[in-house]
Parts: C-alpha cells; structure tokens; sequence
C-alpha cells in the first residue's frame, strides 16, 4: 500500500488523468445501454463542446466567426438534416455567442470593445425594435407566436447582430479576416451552384423541389439554381451582393494578390448571380456601380458606370443578344411590363392596397403571407404572397412602420456616405466602407422584388456590413494613428543616420 501511496504522489497528474478517463469510459458505457446509442454520443462530445466554449471565451472573435459561418449555411444543412430548423439553430448560436461575449466581460479578459455599442447603428435597430414590440398591442395581431415567429426576421436579430457585431470587431484587421471569411463561403457557395446545375441535384435538394421548391425553381423558362441558400432569389441577391462588395475591395486593397481573390471571387459570384435566374438581382450590380462613382467623386468612373449600365439594359430590354442562353432570356423578362409574373405582383399589390387603406399600424407582424393561416384560418392575407420586403413590411407594419424601416435603411447608406466624404482618410477603410455602402444600396433596389434581408445568410450579412461602416472612423483611427508613428520611427532613423 505504501507503494502504491507513493507510486500515486509522484505520478499524481497523470494518475488523475488515468482513472478520469476510465471513470468517463464507464460512464459513457452505462449511458450507451441504459439510455440509447444517440445519447451516450451526445455526451461523449461534451468534454470537446466545453473546450471549444473556453477558447470561445478567451477569443470572441472567434465566436463570431464560427456564428458567421454556421449563419451562412445553417439553411443548406437544413435540407439534410429535416429536424433542423434554421431560425431555432440561429437563435441558440446567438445566444451562446451572447453568453460567450458576457462570460468574456465577467473573467476580466475584456476581449470585447463596450464603447463600440454607442452608434447611430445600434440606436435605429433599438427605435425599430420598440416600434415593432409597440405593434404587438395592434387589434389586427391574432398571435403573439405568429409576432414572435417574423419579429426576429424583421427586427431583433438585426439588433442582435448589430450589437455582438459591434461589441466584437476592435481591430481593422479584423474587418479583413471578415471579408476573407465571406469571400471563401461565396466560393463554395457558387461551387454548391455549379455542381447542381452541371452534376444535377442530391437526393436532399430533389426532396426539397419535390415537396416545396419545384414550382418556383423547375420552370419553363429553365431551372433556377439555389445553392446552400434558401432559394434561387436568396442566392442570387446574396450572391451579387457579394460579387459587388468584393470587385469593389479589390481595387482597395494594396496586396497584388488580395487584388487577384476578389477580383476572381466577384467573378464567380457574377456567374453565381447568372445560373440563379434571379431577375431582381440585377439591380445588385447595376445600383452598386452607380453608387460606387458617386462616391468615387472621379467624373470618368461615373461616365464609364452610366454607359455599361445604359449598355445593358438596351440589351436586354431592346435587343435578342443572346437569346440563345437560357439565363439571359430569364433575365430578360426582368424588363418586360407584360411579363405574366410581373402583372400578377403589380394585381396583388393593388388587393393589398384595398385592404390596407384603414391600417395605418398594418395587419400585424406575422400577419402576412400563407404563414399567416397557421394563426388565423382563411385569413384573407395567407392568399395574398407579398413578393416583395417592403410589401410585407407595409403588410405587417402599416405605412408607419414603413416610413420609418426606409427611414433606417436610408439613414444607414447616408451616413456611410457621409463617412467617405468627410470623415475617412485611410484609403483602405474608406474602399471597404464605398464597396459596402455601394453593395448594400444595391440589395435595398433589389428588395422591392424579393423578400431577403431577414433571411439566412444575406440578413445577417448586411447587418454585419452596416455594423462595419459605423465602426469604420475608428478603424480608420487606428490605422492612421499606426502609418504616422511608422512616418516618425522612419524620420527619427534618418536623423540618427
């Protein structure tokens, strides 16, 4: 025994480990037969989970990260994984990434950035948030589950994501890692895309189209490509947005190779773009082109923008080049008023016009669309499809709430212009703030025909861009502060030369 004592002493940490370990093995074992295969694998991943959260803690960042990735394909996963629901999936991600940020701030670390979440930014998501919690005493509102269910989409995570967003991103280098991150994802995402439309789809895309999606993705016109995104209109807007922002940063960005990333990734989201058939994504590009020379202030980027975009709509609209291509004729119709889809938008916008006449507050947040039959039986709104982001939020939030959601949106690019007029002096964060604001002022143009910016990935993703811009004077700080001491080390070497 005395041995054995004294065995133990010395080797006392790796005894320990020993006798954990089979200590754990036996109670995986007794789990396994008393309580099933799936439970006793849940548990054996504790130990890692643990883990993961206590480097998540010391490096917010890097929750941030992981909830931007998990963000972007958590609706792809969805088709595989049926008892998957991405807004349920989301919300405990941001809960956690919430816990992990308060537990950051708790342990003394301070890896967060408190200040950041005093801006213009988080203040109109907050407004916003009141208003549409205000909307919950709205009389036409029959659930408060049907408000909780689309108030997240319409409001609360762009304040969620605004604040974690904000609090988390110190540094400008940071921003980069970001955009890095965004541009790998559109790649697979665009990849995802090709793979369907030339390898055909998965068993888990056939189920989907089969049960839901074939009748807005399988049509005579061709078939329309969706990727890990929720459908084709997501993935093409998300995809343009993404395309746009990243041909932009590439004429930023000092490094020869950064230049040569982006300027390929933002071709292959223009094909991504193309394969998706998505008409109303064309105005991502042709709006983004047209900010960015405004804000450029150079009269020959402005003149050069006016003629491709003067170009191509006479294309399209007045010419049959390359009619012989399936994706250009879709796009096509994007400009033709007799266009059968496009009469039936403009017939339903004139019956939600008659209903809405005496609801100034609208008809309640959830209220709108088919989802709204699950509250209301035969509710007349549930046979009306509002096609369009700013249909459904005039829907559900009353002219109001739509003055004041444009009033946000128009805010929002007018401040980041403001920004790059007279604030921002660093040649690096401005390009990023114009190719932002240039990207984002596209997806607002191309919102008054597709109903994206609370989906999965793309809402989340402006929410961050937004975010960005409104951090970027103290990026830009940071980084002339850094070239002028760079500026007095170097002169102060020539002195002592």
């Amino acid at each position: 025994m005395r041995r054995i004592a004294e065995y133990i002493k010395s080797n006392s940490s790796g005894t320990i480990i020993y006798v954990f370990l089979v200590v754990s093995i036996l109670l995986l074992i007794t789990v396994i037969l008393n309580h099933g295969l799936y439970i006793g694998l849940a548990l054996s991943f504790l130990p890692l989970t643990v883990l993961v959260i206590y480097f998540l803690i010391r490096n917010p960042f890097l929750a941030l990260s992981v909830l931007f990735i998990l963000n972007y394909y958590v609706s792809g996963l969805s088709r595989y994984i049926t008892v998957l629901s991405p807004g349920i999936t989301m919300d405990i991600l941001i809960v956690l990434v919430i816990i992990i940020i308060l537990l950051n701030i708790l342990s003394g670390k301070q890896s967060v950035e408190l200040s950041n979440i005093v801006n213009g930014l988080t203040f109109a998501a907050f407004i916003w948030l009141i208003y549409c919690v205000f909307l919950v005493l709205n009389p036409t509102n029959f659930s408060f589950y049907g408000w909780f269910q689309s108030a997240r989409g319409v409001t609360i995570y762009f304040l969620l994501i605004s604040l974690i967003s904000a609090l988390i991103l110190k540094k400008f280098k940071e921003v980069r890692y970001m955009l890095y991150i965004w541009a790998v994802l559109s790649l697979t995402a665009v990849l995802k895309a090709y793979i369907q439309k030339n390898f055909g789809f998965d068993y888990a895309e056939w189920r989907w189209l089969y049960a839901s999606g074939g009748r807005t993705h399988i049509i005579n016109t061709g078939i329309r490509y969706f990727s890990f995104y929720p459908d084709a209109a997501n993935f093409g807007t998300g995809i343009a947005f993404a395309g746009v922002v990243f041909g932009f940063v590439a004429l930023t960005f000092k490094d020869k190779w950064a230049k040569i990333f982006f300027i390929f990734t933002s071709a292959a989201c223009a094909y991504g773009m193309m394969i998706s058939g998505t008409r109303g994504s064309l105005a991502v590009p042709f709006v983004g082109m047209f900010v960015y020379a405004i804000l450029s202030r150079k009269f020959n980027i402005l003149i050069v923008s006016v003629i491709a975009t003067a170009l191509a709509f006479g294309i399209l609209k007045y010419t049959d080049i390359g009619s012989g291509n399936v994706f250009v004729r879709r796009m096509r119709t994007a400009f033709d008023p007799s266009d059968a889809s496009f009469k039936v938008r403009i017939d339903n916008q004139a019956k939600l016009r008659d209903y809405m006449q005496d609801k100034p507050f609208g008809a309640g947040i959830g209220m709108a669309r088919k989802r709204s039959d699950k509250y209301e039986p035969n509710y007349y709104l549930s046979k009306i499809p509002t096609d369009s982001w700013y249909v459904l939020i005039w829907v559900e939030t009353g002219i109001v709430g739509l003055i004041l959601h444009l009033g946000i949106l128009i805010y929002i690019v007018g401040y980041g212009t403001f920004l790059v007029y007279f604030k921002l002096r660093d040649r690096e964060v401005k390009g990023v703030v114009m190719s932002l604001v240039s990207g984002i002022s596209g997806v607002y143009v191309a919102s008054y025909s597709i109903e994206i910016m609370g989906q999965f990935p793309t809402g989340f993703i402006l929410y961050l861009g937004m975010t960005i811009i409104f951090l970027s004077p103290k990026f830009d700080k940071e980084l002339i502060e850094k070239e002028e001491s760079l500026l007095l080390l170097s002169e102060a070497d020539e002195k002592e030369m």
